[in-house]
């Protein structure tokens, strides 16, 4: 869809290569199901040290409230939970033609997954979090994503929440000052 970077929660995404990230957000996919459906930013294939095509459903944060801050916090983790997996199935439900579109609105290499196997990451990357605040983050996103991984078979790695510094390290980002969004 596109090669283009992509502006972000205050970080510059990308460019990627051309037909491996698809910006679902801004989708005509996404816009006709819009309404009550929560969205991650976007995905992209990115092959793993192995060499391997691992799948990233990426959602960027400017902030996060803290875990002590009730129910701010769990509805956040909710959030989270709700726009990655939306993004997962919205992605595959298209490229199995269950929305009609598919030809104009998921790039071709997406098209040519082999989803039996596909090894998928959902991740969330926040602008700014400290180090130490993300492992608390992580373990409820991925509490809350539980069910989720186990009804797809996701691996054990499956959810990353990274900041800003761990976009830059595996590649997402070249800088952060793109523009609030």
């Amino acid at each position: 869809m596109t090669n283009q970077a992509i502006q972000e929660s205050g970080m510059t995404f990308g460019p990627f290569p051309e037909g491996y990230c698809f910006y679902i957000e801004k989708s005509d996919l996404y816009r006709r199901i819009q309404n009550h459906v929560q969205m991650a930013e976007f995905l992209l294939l990115k092959n793993s040290r192995k060499g391997v095509p691992v799948l990233w459903v990426v959602e960027a944060k400017s902030s996060s409230p803290r875990p002590e801050t009730k129910p701010n916090f769990d509805e956040f983790v909710a959030e989270i939970r709700d726009k990655l997996i939306n993004a997962f199935s919205l992605t595959l439900a298209a490229c199995l033609g269950r929305h009609g579109i598919v030809e104009e609105s998921i790039p071709t290499r997406f098209r040519e997954v082999d989803w039996c196997g596909q090894e998928v990451k959902l991740v969330l990357v926040i602008n700014g979090h400290r180090d130490e605040w993300l492992q608390p983050l992580k373990d409820a996103i991925e509490m809350s994503l539980k069910t989720s991984i186990k009804t797809w078979s996701f691996g054990p790695t499956s959810v990353a929440v990274i900041n800003d510094k761990g976009a830059k390290k595996f590649g997402l980002i070249l800088d952060n000052t793109g523009d609030e969004t």
